[in-house]
Parts: structure tokens; C-alpha cells; sequence
């Protein structure tokens, strides 16, 4: 898992971080009611005095390294506090992230996404030793345990319950459709990932760094990993929704031009090649002929 940030920081240098970067006060786009949850913490949490802002033109002031997976999938602001979990002593980081549409706090949360489901946080949520994720409505919000102590996974969610109560109520809906176009059977429910840009497909699949797809904020993509029953092999399904037919066809083409110059990797997983409309289908590993069809068929509908 790529964190967006290193955490192993002492309080002493948060502090020096906030009074640094301070300048003239920052007019907010997140909720009131959800920053409030910022302000009153779950009983059991004190703030340390740690807050800071961020929106396009700073973010990577703050995740140095990593701002650009977040900007492609349109970042808005994120605020992020510190607090000391009174029990154990232990500090503990909320982030709440302001993407510009439900459909890209899915994406930002399906891009990394290790962890078990509480089914009790968000929409969907990834809980681990140190870090509970979840989205809902435009936001995507991260709860870690900065020291990596551990031991701290119920704190974590009933920190996340506080803000969750205070967004818009969790709709299925808010799920990009396209989504629904990917097969169930076989499906690795934990690799499924929603994208718009060159720099995510590369974490998922490296084609090397020129755009052959022609990947943007008006492309919807989606990507999962599927186990084939017969054999236990994996195999990778990308489905990619264009605003308009040329601009598939487009891609399409340039694919098949550069496929003998991809990466090694990549040009031996490479299977399968279709376009449908506006929308391209691309195969890496070898799949049955019949799930290929089936799939085929959906996409052609």
C-alpha cells in the first residue's frame, strides 16, 4: 500500500508545520457541520492545536510526492487536524479530503483501499491496525494513528462514526455508473478502482509515461482484477468510457500502434483489444473466450 504521506512525525514539528505555513485565513468549501466535527471530537480525543489547510495550488506542500494521484481526481481542499487519543497517549490524524464530485471521493478511496470493511463508516470504508479510509458524498476521509502504535482500530472508527454522522447520508448512487459494466463473476471486490489519469492507470498497470490513451479528466476508467475458477489465474479488466467516440477510436488506435514498445510486462499480459462506441475494452491476461464475449456483448448494449 503507497501511503500519501510519512508519518512519523512528532507533535513538535506539526506545531512548526501549522505556524509556518499560516497565513491569511483560508474561506473553507467543506460543510460547516462536518468541520465542526473537528472542533468537538469524539469524547476520549483532545486537539493538540495542530490544523492546517490545503487546496490545488499548496497540496503538495503536504503530500510531498503524492498530491498528484489526489489533483487527478479532482481535489478541492482537504483540512487536517491533530489529536491525542486520551486512553493511550497516542496521536492521531484526521484528514477530511473535498473532491469535486462523489464520483472522485469513490475513486480517490478505491485507489487504495487495504483493509477490512466495518460496513459501520461512510459508504465504504477500509479499516487496518493504524488507518480507517472512507468516503462519502464528495468527501474522502483518512483517520491514522501517527505513531503506528497499533491497537487503536476501535478509536479509529469511533472517531470516523463522528464524522461520518455529520455528511450527507451515504448513496448507493454516488458510485460512478460505470461500475456497473464491469462482470461480477470472479471479481476481487478490493481491486475494483475508478480513474481518470495516466498516472493512476500506471499504478495499477505501467504503459510507460506517454498518454497512449488518452487519459483526462473527461475519461472515466475502471479497473478490477478477476480470479479465472478453472486455472486460480488473475487476470485485469479495463473498461474505459470516453466522451466521444473519436476520442475512443483515438485511443484505440494508439494502443495498437505502440503495443510492441510497451513495457515488457505489459506487452506479454496484454490479451485483448476491443472498442464499442465510446467505449474501449482492454484484456491483460488470458481470459476464457466465453467471459470475453459475455463482457463484450454488455459493453456493446
Amino acid at each position: 500500500m503507497c501511503l500519501p504521506f510519512k508519518w512519523r512525525l512528532g507533535s513538535v514539528f506539526l506545531l512548526f508545520l501549522a505556524i509556518s505555513l499560516q497565513g491569511a485565513p483560508m474561506i473553507s468549501n467543506i460543510a460547516p457541520e462536518v468541520l465542526a466535527t473537528l472542533e468537538t471530537p469524539p469524547p476520549g480525543f483532545s486537539p493538540t492545536g495542530f490544523r492546517s489547510s490545503y487546496k490545488s495550488e499548496n497540496l503538495h506542500d503536504y503530500l510531498n510526492g503524492g498530491a498528484e494521484r489526489y489533483l487527478g481526481y479532482g481535489f478541492k481542499e482537504l483540512v487536517v487536524c491533530e489529536f491525542i487519543f486520551e486512553q493511550s497517549r497516542s496521536p492521531i490524524v484526521a484528514e477530511i479530503y473535498l473532491m469535486n464530485s462523489p464520483a472522485n471521493a469513490y475513486g480517490i478511496f478505491s485507489s487504495d483501499r487495504a483493509g477490512e470493511n466495518p460496513d459501520s463508516v461512510g459508504l465504504d470504508a477500509a479499516l487496518g491496525d493504524y488507518l480507517l479510509q472512507f468516503w462519502q458524498g464528495p468527501y474522502f476521509v483518512r483517520i491514522m494513528d501517527s505513531d503506528l502504535a497499533g491497537g487503536l482500530k476501535n478509536a479509529l472508527l469511533s472517531f470516523g462514526k463522528s464524522i461520518s454522522a455529520a455528511m450527507p447520508g451515504p448513496q448507493a448512487s454516488d458510485r460512478p455508473e460505470i461500475i456497473s459494466l464491469l462482470p461480477v463473476q470472479g471479481c476481487i471486490p478490493s481491486s475494483v478502482c475508478y480513474f481518470h489519469t495516466q498516472n493512476s492507470l500506471n499504478s495499477l498497470v505501467y504503459l510507460g509515461e506517454k498518454n497512449l490513451l488518452g487519459l483526462g479528466p473527461e475519461v472515466e476508467a475502471v479497473s478490477a482484477e478477476y480470479r479465472i475458477k478453472e486455472t486460480g489465474r488473475i487476470i485485469r479488466c479495463l473498461i474505459i468510457r470516453y466522451p466521444t467516440g473519436r476520442a475512443c477510436k483515438a485511443g484505440f488506435e494508439n494502443l495498437v500502434r505502440s503495443r510492441d514498445k510497451l513495457p515488457e510486462a505489459a506487452r506479454r499480459e496484454l490479451s485483448h483489444l476491443s472498442v464499442f462506441a465510446e467505449k474501449l475494452l482492454v484484456v491483460f491476461g488470458k481470459a476464457e473466450s466465453t467471459w470475453i464475449r459475455n463482457l463484450e456483448e454488455k459493453l456493446n448494449q
